[in-house]
């Protein structure tokens, strides 16, 4: 099983994904991604900085997990992938608490994958924290 979940593959998908996926369409379109999250008619012009700030923000997390799978090893990799997912799983809950408390479209079922990616992510980490030692 840890071999499936090793923490340095989890560390680079999840930098990819992240900068692709996650943080690329608001890098390069903030103003889109703002309509499509609170509606064309509900956003003003300073939303699309807002939500360009948070995704390069977002998008520096994909350094330090290219950092964590590039310059650390054995136990102190496994416990700094455990915090970054769940970190990240902390951030989707106050994200998808506050979103939809403020009628934010969060996508719908998609939002499934970001969740199932923070877990694998944490479940590598824990699962590597033994066998690191």
């Amino acid at each position: 099983m840890t071999r499936i979940l090793n923490p340095v593959i989890w560390l680079w998908v999840f930098a990819a994904l992240n900068l692709f996926v996650g943080s690329g369409p608001a890098i390069l379109d903030g103003q889109s991604v703002a309509e499509m999250g609170w509606g064309s008619d509900n956003v003003g012009l300073h939303d699309g900085y807002y939500e360009t700030t948070m995704a390069v923000t977002f998008a520096l997390l994909s350094i330090i997990a290219a950092g964590i799978a590039l310059f650390t090893s054995g136990l102190a990799r496994a416990k700094m992938t455990t915090l970054l997912g769940v970190s990240m799983l902390g951030m989707m809950v106050i994200w998808l608490t506050y979103a939809s408390s403020n009628d934010y479209d969060i996508g719908g079922a998609i939002i499934i994958l970001p969740i199932a990616l923070f877990s694998l992510l944490t479940l590598s980490g824990i699962l590597n924290l033994k066998s690191s030692e």
